[in-house]
């Protein structure tokens, strides 16, 4: 908690394909220009639009643990401002939850304001969206094809560097193995990949050697690969 009651938040969403590989910059600042957080966070691929609101909601939340009763927010994006400004109606359904929950978190403060400012007036909010976008941008599905595609090349010290520090695998009737332990046991198999896609959470792998179908159902979290449980079909 902090004793600013009143803050400054600039906020900033991006979109490389609309929709696309997605990510978000927030600044919050005391009056005086303090900045007292600052943060970019990578999204699942999504549109402008949803990139633009989730940074306001997220900037929003974290104000009020800052327990500010007073905020004003700039952003760039004329659209957001007018329609949280209602000026603009909110008419697309995969907007709706959004603007929905930026009106419920202003209700946790006294005052929240909307104002439209240049690009160039928003500066370190696209700094660090970009920069999460660079950074941490890629998606969780590619995140899981690079630790395969380094297992089935035999590259070791590969997947290693992609697997999180508290990695787990499992088979679907066995019990949990560390990185180590996976390393040892896995087959040499010719293996294609034939499916990789995100469900939920979750990002799921299928692949295929002769006649054994394989099924990854993988956590992939800060960019890397937490657990993975697998299936196999020996009766393709």
């Amino acid at each position: 908690m902090t004793n600013v009651e009143t803050v400054v938040v600039h906020t900033d969403g991006a979109s490389r394909g609309n929709p696309g590989p997605a990510s978000i910059g927030v600044v919050i600042a005391s009056i005086d220009g303090r900045v007292l957080v600052e943060f970019g966070e990578a999204l699942t691929p999504t549109t402008n639009n949803v990139a633009e609101y989730t940074a306001v909601i997220r900037a929003l939340e974290r104000a009020a643990e800052l327990g500010a009763r007073r905020v004003r927010c700039k952003m760039d994006s004329q659209l957001v401002v007018r329609q949280l400004n209602g000026a603009y109606r909110v008419k697309h359904p995969d907007m709706l939850p959004l603007y929905r929950r930026v009106l419920e978190l202003i209700q946790r403060f006294d005052q929240v304001t909307f104002e439209h400012v240049p690009r160039e007036e928003n500066t370190e909010a696209d700094r660090l969206a970009n920069q999460a976008l660079d950074g941490v941008g890629e998606t969780n599905e590619s995140v899981v094809g690079r630790l395969f595609k380094a297992l089935r090349e035999g590259r070791p010290s590969d997947v290693g560097e992609l697997a999180a520090d508290e990695f787990r695998y499992q088979r679907a009737a066995g019990p949990p193995q560390d990185l180590d332990m996976f390393l040892a046991r896995w087959p040499d198999e010719p293996w294609t990949v034939s499916s990789l896609r995100a469900a939920g959470i979750e990002t799921i792998l299928e692949a295929v050697s002769g006649a054994t179908g394989l099924v990854w159902l993988c956590r992939v979290a800060g960019g890397k690969v937490e657990r993975i449980v697998e299936y196999r079909d020996a009766g393709r």
